[in-house]
């Protein structure tokens, strides 16, 4: 590297290290009427926080301890008070849904899945056929495991058919790479466990409402969410990048001999599908019965502790999941972001912050623009910040807002969830980024396709949501 090349890197450094403390400061010089100063200077903090996000000068979870530096070194609320708002239920949950989703790709049971969905008669038969099945087939692994894990275990076999179908098949490989992250980012939408700013929603919505959600509540609104969205995913990489061939020839044959290869189910596999029963039968039991321990929150943990109890290879003392997966398999960057949001988001909260938004946007904002206000906003900033950072600020602002002018705020969760999924950019998401990687689409072409499909599918997302939430009477006030 040389000296210029280091100069410009160490100033770039500079202006990202620097965006948070002029943040700070700008938000602190602006006059909040009717806040205290307590929390003028949460907001100030809130504002570093979301600019270091935004710049990432250190990792997400290093800012996500901002708060226990600035609100006690502000006056704004004691240590002990701060660190509080980080003991949240949201923690055990995602390390269980993070470490779930981590061995169901390590035994292999995911792909042994996907390979059995493509194996049925006439998905392979041609590219269209072949496009939809991909869509679906990413769809529903992503309803119970990380979208950026299904990515990375079906783009390759999406690609390796496609280029043995036509050599050269530049816009059949693209569809098809493009196929994974669509159908990914619809299968996140069907269930609390989906994606990562499900529960940020959810979390957000009982703690700043009255409202509060099960599983198979969510799982309702979330399985229609969905399934609208493959056929708009289809049609649209279909129109926008035609397949050079139509039919394919023993496109069957290869995924049976690929699902050939995976043999028998393993004892690692055995154990991973007991647990994936046992969480969802546990997740829909209180639609049957009323237990008072049982929630959404309860269920992971379980399943946690069954992964690293259930044995391999008892000869060799090896369980489903060894110590060595607690690193592997838990996003510690992202689970440590969700946290400092949620207690942040406390802290507004119990500072009167929320409150005070909620009467100065209430004046501005009628009920009607607000399911599409919570849609713009959300599409907009998690092209270029996080989904769960964009959730969280998002649901943070609005959701008081909906209470003050009684409209019902599980509307709003269920459209923020559901537009929070950045997809034309490759910096839009960890997802987005893992698709491009891969090399089969350009960045020209995966802005074209994504803002479409970003558009048409975040205006289904808001239309569907104020339909299904009150009809189905998704979500029930506490």
């Amino acid at each position: 590297m040389t000296a210029g090349e280091t100069s410009t890197g160490s100033r770039a450094f500079l202006l990202r290290l620097l965006a948070g403390p002029i943040a700070f400061a700008a938000v602190r010089a602006a006059p909040l009427a009717g806040l205290a100063p307590e929390a003028h200077f949460a907001v100030s903090t809130y504002a570093w926080v979301l600019a270091w996000w935004a710049a990432t000068p250190v990792p997400w979870a290093v800012t996500s301890f901002l708060p226990f530096v600035l609100l006690p070194l502000g006056g704004a609320m004691p240590f002990a008070d701060v660190a509080a708002g980080y003991g949240h239920a949201i923690l055990p949950y995602l390390m269980g849904v993070m470490l779930f989703g981590h061995a169901f790709r390590k035994h292999g049971l995911a792909r042994r899945i996907a390979l059995a969905a493509l194996c049925l008669p006439g998905v392979a038969r041609s590219s269209s056929t072949l496009i939809l099945a991909i869509l679906t087939v990413s769809a529903l692994l992503s309803a119970m495991v990380s979208d950026l894990a299904v990515i990375v275990m079906m783009t390759p076999i999406a690609l390796s058919i496609t280029r043995s179908v036509a050599a050269g098949a530049g816009r059949l490989a693209a569809a098809t790479s493009l196929a994974v992250l669509y159908g990914a980012a619809a299968g996140g939408l069907a269930t609390p466990a989906g994606i990562l700013f499900n529960a940020v929603t959810l979390s957000l919505l009982e703690r700043l409402t009255d409202y509060s959600v099960t599983f198979a509540q969510w799982t309702s609104t979330g399985v229609v969410l969905t399934a609208a969205h493959l056929p708009i995913c289809c049609l649209v990489l279909k129109r926008m990048l035609p397949p050079e061939v139509r039919a394919i020839s023993g496109g069957r044959d290869r995924f049976r001999r690929e699902r050939a290869r995976l043999g028998p189910l393993s004892r690692g596999e055995k154990n991973v599908l007991f647990v994936l029963i046992l969480m969802l039968v546990l997740w829909l039991l209180p639609t049957f019965v009323t237990i008072g321990f049982l929630d959404i929150w309860y269920v992971p943990p379980v399943a946690m502790v069954l992964l690293f109890a259930l044995p391999v290879d008892t000869k060799r003392g090896e369980a489903t999941l060894e110590t060595g997966d607690i690193q592997a398999g838990i996003g510690w960057n992202v689970l440590f972001l969700v946290l400092g949001g949620m207690a942040l988001a406390d802290v507004l909260a119990s500072l009167g912050v929320t409150d005070r938004l909620a009467r100065l946007l209430a004046g501005n904002v009628t009920a009607g623009t607000l399911p599409w206000l919570a849609g713009l906003v959300t599409t907009l900033l998690t092209q270029v910040t996080s989904g769960a950072g964009t959730s969280m600020m998002v649901s943070t602002m609005l959701l008081p807002i909906a209470d003050t002018l009684g409209y019902n705020p599980a509307i709003l969760a269920r459209i923020i969830a559901g537009t929070a999924q950045g997809v034309a950019l490759p910096w839009s998401s960890p997802a987005a980024a893992a698709a491009f990687a891969f090399g089969a689409v350009g960045l020209g072409t995966m802005f074209r396709v994504g803002a479409v499909v970003t558009v048409l599918t975040s205006i289904v997302v808001v239309v569907l949501s104020m339909i299904l939430v009150p009809v189905l009477q998704a979500f029930a006030v506490e």
